[in-house]
């Protein structure tokens, strides 16, 4: 007597060999949730980064108009030429500033002197994440 196979009824949606295939997505579960954890987690550190370059750059903004504030009142109203003017004063007057600090991102800021937005001090802008000046999102 011959041996008979079983056969198995398939629905169109159904293809041989489904159950190896569900059994692999089965274990590959836990490597996407560990793997979207991870995603999350830089998420948020770029985030917590950003803010904090922000912040620097925010602080750095208001020590240089600060400086450039104090020069003006001690020079008569005079501009600084440049922000190294603030660190070593011309006429040997205590320095305004250790050094020229730069924004959250390690670049330099701009001073420009007499201001456009604030003629009475200074307009102080950093390049902002980008790097660039042109940027409608550079912080002022």
């Amino acid at each position: 007597m011959a041996k008979r196979s079983e056969s198995r009824l398939l629905f169109p949606w159904e293809t041989p060999g489904e159950g190896a295939l569900r059994r692999a997505r089965r274990a590959a579960r836990p490597a996407l949730i560990v793997g979207a954890l991870l995603f999350a987690l830089y998420s948020l550190g770029n985030v917590h980064r950003q803010h904090r370059a922000e912040f620097a750059t925010r602080a750095a903004i208001s020590t240089v108009l600060r400086a450039v504030e104090a020069y003006r009142a001690d020079h008569g109203g005079r501009c600084p030429a440049s922000p190294d003017m603030l660190v070593a004063p011309p006429d040997g007057v205590q320095p305004y500033l250790r050094k020229v600090p730069n924004d959250g991102w390690g670049r330099p800021l701009r001073v420009l002197c007499p201001g456009r937005k604030n003629p009475e001090i200074a307009d102080v802008t950093s390049a902002g994440p980008t790097g660039s000046f042109e940027d409608p999102r550079q912080v002022e």
